[in-house]
């Protein structure tokens, strides 16, 4: 069920990750001149796995748009900040399309494996989505796209789904947010 309050803790989630995007992604900027977005891509991801895990299919979407439009309203990113809103929708989806998955099939499966999998998603979806942003937008060189390629992977893999197993972890036990059904009926037992 998504109500008010979850709305609210989803779009709650979107500013904090929209200003920590601001800080990150400038440092980006100033490590490769806006090329290469790791600190960025970490955040994000982070937080859709994060959200879309505790809130459901529009719980990510919605988190991941609001950071979009912050950061395209703060020009967080100059080069690339009016392609996150549509690049991000589509990683969303895309965990979103799991989590769904799993309420209706495996309803009890354990949050870790839900996020290894929705991360998983993520890392597929880099293969495409990593060279349209480096080599149809930036105009890199596929070399480029092709040595940075691992590097977005792994950052998915690891960095990206460790913090989100942590941030669930403690968002879930200070109990702050008004979370999804699967994980309200956690707190009762």
């Amino acid at each position: 069920m998504f109500n008010v309050r979850t709305l609210t803790s989803a779009l709650m989630l979107g500013v904090v990750a929209g200003v920590i995007a601001i800080a990150v992604e400038r440092a980006d900027l100033l490590m490769s001149g806006g090329s290469l977005q790791w600190l960025g891509y970490v955040n994000t991801y982070t937080w859709i796995l994060v959200s879309a895990l505790l809130f459901g299919f529009w719980g990510g979407i919605i988190t991941t748009e609001v950071q979009a439009m912050l950061g395209l309203i703060t020009i967080t990113n100059p080069a690339l900040s009016w392609l996150w809103p549509f690049v991000n929708l589509i990683f969303a989806i895309g965990v979103g399309a799991v989590v769904v998955g799993f309420s209706k099939l495996r309803p009890n499966t354990k949050d870790s494996t839900i996020l290894v999998i929705m991360s998983s998603v993520c890392a597929l979806l880099d293969i495409p989505l990593v060279y349209f942003v480096m080599v149809t937008v930036l105009e890199l060189p596929v070399s480029v796209y092709l040595a940075a390629l691992p590097v977005y992977i792994i950052l998915q893999l690891v960095p990206a789904t460790l913090l989100s197993y942590f941030v669930v972890r403690a968002l879930t036990r200070s109990k702050a947010l008004q979370f999804s059904e699967r994980h309200e009926n956690n707190f009762k037992q």
